[in-house]
């Protein structure tokens, strides 16, 4: 191929694919980040995959494309590339369609999120040793997020059974007493967390949702100049044939 110009847009196209590619794997691991939240929240109940599902396959699919629009520059074919820009196109239509079902499923995940948070609660309350999964879940949420209780500590003694808060309720102390003293002097002396764990677990798979919605965002964007510089370089390849059969 002559001329530094198209030389320039051949591998812009090529950087472009590379990026492609490393947002693909954005999007997988974003998926994955927020699949993993919501089910580590949900009380061990599926619910709101799809959308992450869907999401991680568009991710594989750009990843073969990327590679596909890499080769298609590479070797200046014409078809190819009018390939790949068509294959972004369907991708795009892909991303706003689960973008928009994201939006639209978003409160009714985020529903059902704080239905089974507060059955799950219930359950960790039981004294059953079959619901000691369900004790080891909120001892979970309640450490790594610093929270006690649905809405706060106060939901331990408000139906039965009547307990005190939770351990997991209690701040970190790194002295060497034994757990049983710690767990008496901060239930005595009130210093576990007030705050309660469903908004701050709602608050989290929000946070990890718009990451999402921001990738994809973003991606979008970067697909439109893919499409319009494979479109460019298929017209430069194959204006740059004609000139040579008329020469």
């Amino acid at each position: 191929m002559e001329g530094c110009g198209m030389r320039c847009i051949k591998y812009l196209l090529v950087v472009f694919n590379g990026l492609f590619l490393i947002f693909g794997i954005v999007i997988i691991a974003a998926a994955c980040v927020d699949m993993g939240m919501i089910k580590g929240f949900a009380g061990m109940e599926p619910t709101g995959h799809e959308t992450d599902a869907v999401l991680i396959a568009i991710g594989v699919l750009i990843i073969v494309i990327a590679a596909f629009g890499c080769f298609g520059a590479w070797k200046e074919s014409p078809k190819l590339l009018y390939i790949f820009a068509g294959c972004l196109i369907i991708i795009i239509l892909l991303e706003l369609s689960v973008g928009i079902a994201a939006a639209a499923l978003r409160p009714q995940i985020e529903g059902t999120l704080k239905t089974q948070l507060r059955a799950s609660f219930i359950k960790n309350k039981s004294t059953r040793e079959e619901d000691s999964t369900y004790r080891d879940f909120w001892d979970r949420i309640q450490t790594n997020l610093e929270c006690c209780g649905i809405t706060g500590p106060d939901n331990y003694g408000a139906s039965e059974p009547r307990l005190n808060p939770s351990f997991s309720c209690c701040p970190p102390d790194d002295s060497n007493r034994d757990d049983q003293i710690k767990r008496s002097d901060c239930l005595s002396l009130g210093k576990y967390y007030k705050e309660g764990c469903e908004d701050k677990v709602l608050s989290t798979v929000h946070s990890a949702g718009m990451t999402v919605i921001v990738c994809g965002i973003l991606f979008c964007f970067l697909e439109v100049a893919g499409i319009v510089l494979a479109l460019w370089l298929a017209h430069a390849i194959k204006t740059q044939g004609k000139s040579r059969e008329t020469a």
